[in-house]
């Protein structure tokens, strides 16, 4: 056997590519601890079959460590450093090459086959293999919306289901691995993964279960990258090394790129659409907030007078997105004279939905769709769509994409998924879909639709979930006599730096960003209530206003709450609770009462914050 070996620059973390018998499989760690266990490579074509016969010909090594920026994003400046490795094999007359990146975060390995001319990949033999004594694994059924809740999912249960990318371990020595893929364009289409009941661990890449032919491919074929995102959950959330993976950005004229808050009306009247006065109202609603955009979502064509509505929100100081529909937009000649059209009227932004395919083609239209947004200096929003990759470095222009079960399934859009999101699905995304990329989960709903989680629950998501124009949910008369009206306002969609404070899966997050010199940290939980301890050294130097918006517990007994988030119960309570026929129920609270404080902080302060049953909090400093 060989065995060729690349570390990451810290040397924390060492990939293993092992050669043998003319097969290759690969293996990652991180001091020490396995994050995926020996997995093959291989490809299969019909011209050859890499999978087994391949001889070792050369190694060669290299360095990448530069620096970018992304017009929206989470952070202002990302690096792409990682060590790199490429394996040459031959086969016949055919070249093989494995190219391997080892980043201080994670790993990255994808497949090149030089050549000319074309070919059909019948098979791609690579695998994540899960590691024996691991603990949970968190994945969601592969649907084409990328719909769905991530849940635990026992080992020996894999192989029921396709699981969409990405998915989520827990090694169970403080350290996680998250499953994903990158620069997913093209050819390949998006990939899922899928196990045998023999060997449910072993997690093979599949296509779009809807092509169900070879993928034709030009020359030289080249996989998206299969990566493992490895280190705390910190490093899984704030990592950028999915968009380094991915090519640069292809708008030389990036002004046009602006995050923002939108206004939206759909998610609470999906008529208003085709009401030109509420629309209006809406236009207004986001001048009064500070809202940068409001988006005339589905039923706008022939029932709204778009320039008209351009005109008006310009006088507001505010932009016009509008939406279309995927299947309408097939066509390059069509997608190029519609944009082109809409362009002209001043229409800033485009929301196209129902694309809800992986297959190759369908992936192709991202991009061909991309480019004509950036001809046209329109910004895109993916709706029913493939999760991202890291396309945010190439595309920065695409702010979101959806690919979530998001608020809209507070709608009751489904049978076939009851429930909608809650409380355990929000404390999940984070780690899980939003890790890789921006998602359009249209968050804060407090009166319209019963959540089950409270008011600053709801206003907390604003922070938590990264989406580069954030829709807000909620409609405009109850977010404007909201207490948290003055946060939202204050809300920026895109951000210079972030740090996840605390979380675990489907439990609590608390996640703190910057803004310039202030931050805004937003707070939720699931399940139970909890007592979020606060540690504020992240803060720069100097002192800091405070603006806390948490749960008000003043109609809670003590029972109700996490110990020592209320004065103990006395006798008084007690006797009243004894003297009842039938004892109340627990948690009879009103989930929409806020209670807002304001106070300083600096680094040294500490500050425990109460949090209700699938509670929270949201809080903004300003220097």
């Amino acid at each position: 056997m060989s065995i060729f070996k690349l570390s990451s620059p810290s040397k924390r973390i060492v990939l293993s590519l092992m050669e043998e018998a003319g097969a290759i499989n690969y293996e990652a760690m991180m001091d020490g601890i396995l994050t995926c266990s020996s997995s093959p490579l291989g490809l299969i074509t019909d011209k050859c079959d890499f999978t087994k016969g391949l001889a070792f010909k050369c190694e060669s090594r290299d360095i990448i460590d530069e620096s970018f920026t992304i017009a929206a994003f989470k952070k202002s400046v990302c690096r792409n450093y990682a060590n790199i490795l490429k394996l040459e094999f031959t086969k016949e007359d055919n070249t093989f090459i494995v190219e391997a990146r080892a980043y201080d975060d994670g790993i990255a390995i994808r497949l090149i086959v030089p050549g000319q001319g074309e070919a059909l990949v019948l098979d791609e033999a690579n695998y994540f293999t899960i590691p024996e004594n691991s603990m949970e694994f968190y994945a969601q059924k592969h649907i084409f919306s990328y719909e769905d809740h991530y849940n635990p999912i026992p080992k020996c249960e894999l192989y029921q289901n396709p699981l969409a990318f990405p998915t989520l371990l827990n090694t169970g020595h403080n350290l996680w691995a998250l499953y994903a893929e990158a620069a997913a364009f093209g050819d390949f289409g998006g990939s899922n993964l899928i196990s045998k009941k023999e060997s449910p661990r072993k997690l093979k890449l599949s296509k779009s279960p809807d092509f169900i032919e070879p993928i034709k491919v030009k020359y030289p074929i080249i996989t998206p990258f299969r990566v493992i995102l490895i280190g705390s959950l910190n490093d899984i959330v704030c990592s950028n090394t999915l968009e380094s993976l991915n090519p640069p950005s292809i708008v030389e004229d990036q002004s046009f790129i602006k995050a923002g808050v939108s206004a939206w009306s759909w998610m609470t009247e999906n008529k208003s659409t085709r009401n030109t006065k509420r629309i209006y109202e809406y236009v207004d609603f986001a001048a009064e907030m500070g809202f940068t955009y409001y988006v005339a979502d589905g039923g706008w064509p022939g029932h709204v007078d778009i320039p008209g509505l351009v005109k008006y929100a310009e006088s507001k100081n505010v932009k016009i997105w509008i939406w279309e529909h995927s299947a309408d937009m097939r066509d390059f000649k069509i997608a190029d004279e519609k944009m082109k059209l809409w362009s002209s009227w001043g229409v800033v932004g485009l929301k196209i939905d129902f694309f809800e395919s992986d297959k190759p083609d369908r992936i192709e239209q991202y991009t061909m769709l991309a480019e004509l947004g950036a001809k046209y200096k329109l910004m895109l929003n993916f709706h029913g769509a493939t999760k991202p990759s890291g396309e945010s470095r190439t595309w920065p222009h695409v702010l979101t994409r959806e690919a979530v079960m998001g608020g809209e399934y507070l709608q009751n859009f489904s049978s076939y998924l009851p429930g909608g999101p809650d409380a355990t699905h929000h404390c999940t995304l984070p780690f899980t879909r939003n890790a890789v990329g921006p998602m359009d989960f249209t968050p804060v709903l407090y009166n319209s639709y019963l959540t089950g989680t409270t008011d600053c629950h709801q206003t907390a998501l604003g922070v938590i979930f990264l989406s580069y124009i954030q829709h807000i949910g909620e409609s405009l008369e109850n977010v404007l006599k909201n207490p948290a009206r003055p946060f939202l306002s204050r809300l920026p969609a895109s951000w210079d730096d972030g740090i996840l404070l605390e979380g675990y899966p489907a439990n609590f997050v608390t996640m703190a960003r910057r803004k310039g010199e202030n931050w805004f940290i937003g707070g939720i939980c699931a399940r139970r209530p909890r007592n979020s301890e606060l540690d504020f050294s992240f803060l720069g130097e100097g002192e800091y206003t405070a603006t806390l918006y948490r749960d008000d517990m003043s109609d809670m007994r003590p029972f109700d709450a996490a110990i020592g988030a209320m004065p103990k119960a006395n006798k008084e309570i007690c006797d009243w609770i004894d003297a009842q026929r039938q004892r109340p129920a627990a948690h009879q609270h009103d989930m929409h009462l806020t209670k807002v404080e304001t106070f300083k902080v600096c680094k040294n302060t500490k500050l425990t914050v109460p949090l209700c049953v699938n509670g929270g909090f949201a809080m903004y400093l300003q220097k």
